[in-house]
C-alpha cells in the first residue's frame, strides 16, 4: 500500500476540511476522497474557503436563532465576511482579529454574528462591494476594545456593578484608539466608536443624537442588540428573536425604524 502526504488542505464542496496539509494519504484515504468527489479539490478556487470552515457553523447557528428559514439569506453575507477576515491576514490589524478568536469565546462568536447581521441589512440596502467591506470589517471589530477589559468583568456571571460598567463603557474608545494607527477607513472606525450611541442621545461614549451617528453605526447597533438578546451570556440566558424585535420596536426613539423594518423584511 503506497503512502504519501497531502501537499495542500483538501475540502469538500461545502468548505469542510477533510484532510489537512501534511497528513498521510494512503490508497484507502484517496479512494474515500475520490468517492466524495473531492480528490481534485486540493486547492479551493476561493482562497477564503479556509476561513469559511471556521465561521460557517457560527453562521448556521445564528440563522437558527434568528428563525431564518432559507440559509441563502446567510450565504452572501457570510462569504463577504470570510473574505474580509482572510484578507485581514495581510493587514496590520490582523493581531486584533487573531486576539478576538483567542480571548473569550462568546465575544468572537458575537463579533461574527454582528458582522453577518449587519451585512444582511447592508445587502438588502444594496451596498456596493466597498461599502459592504467597510461595514463588515467595522462590525466584526466593533468590540475589539473589550480585549483591554479584564476577563473577570467580561465573564462575570452576575450583572455588573457601577464601577465595572465604567470599565465596559470604555471599550468603544479603547477600540478606536487601538486601531487608529492602522488608518482604517472612517466608515469602519466610526462603527467601533459609535455602536453604543442611541438616536435619542441616551447612548455612549459621546451622547450623539440622530444623524450625528453615522449610517453604518445605526445599522450595527441594531445587529449588536439583536445578537446580544438572542445569545446566552454569562449573566443571563438567551431570549427569542420575537422578543428582540419587540424591544427594538418599543425603543423606537433609540433605533432606526427604517433599519429595523429592513431586518424584519429579511426575516420574513
Amino acid at each position: 500500500m503506497s503512502e504519501t502526504f497531502a501537499k495542500k488542505d483538501i475540502y469538500d464542496k461545502t468548505g469542510v476540511l477533510l484532510l489537512a496539509k501534511g497528513q498521510k494519504t494512503t490508497d484507502a484515504v484517496i479512494a474515500k476522497l475520490k468517492k466524495r468527489g473531492c480528490y481534485e479539490q486540493e486547492a479551493p478556487v476561493n482562497s477564503d474557503v479556509k476561513q469559511s470552515v471556521a465561521t460557517f457553523p457560527i453562521a448556521l447557528a445564528l440563522g437558527e436563532r434568528m428563525n431564518i428559514r432559507n440559509n441563502r439569506v446567510l450565504e452572501y453575507p457570510h462569504k463577504v465576511l470570510s473574505t474580509i477576515i482572510f484578507e485581514s491576514k495581510t493587514k496590520p490589524w490582523w493581531i486584533f482579529v487573531n486576539a478576538l478568536s483567542n480571548y473569550v469565546a462568546w465575544i468572537y462568536t458575537h463579533s461574527i454574528d454582528v458582522a453577518i447581521i449587519s451585512l444582511m441589512i447592508a445587502v438588502e440596502l444594496r451596498y456596493n462591494d466597498e461599502e459592504l467591506w467597510n461595514i463588515g470589517l467595522g462590525a466584526f471589530l466593533h468590540d475589539v476594545g473589550k480585549l483591554l477589559i479584564p476577563k473577570p468583568i467580561i465573564q462575570k456571571p452576575e450583572p455588573l456593578n457601577d464601577m465595572e460598567m465604567v470599565y465596559i463603557r470604555q471599550h468603544c474608545e479603547l477600540g478606536m484608539s487601538s486601531l487608529e494607527p492602522f488608518c482604517l477607513p472612517k466608515e469602519c472606525t466610526d462603527i467601533i466608536l459609535q455602536h453604543h450611541e442611541r438616536l435619542d442621545g441616551s447612548g455612549y461614549p459621546q451622547g450623539l443624537k440622530g444623524d450625528e451617528i453615522c449610517r453604518n453605526a445605526r445599522i450595527v447597533m441594531i445587529a449588536d442588540v439583536v445578537d446580544a438578546i438572542t445569545s446566552d451570556r454569562p449573566y443571563r440566558p438567551h431570549q427569542e428573536m420575537d422578543t428582540a424585535i419587540k424591544i427594538l420596536r418599543s425603543d423606537e426613539g433609540k433605533y432606526s425604524k427604517e433599519f429595523v423594518s429592513v431586518l424584519e423584511k429579511i426575516l420574513e
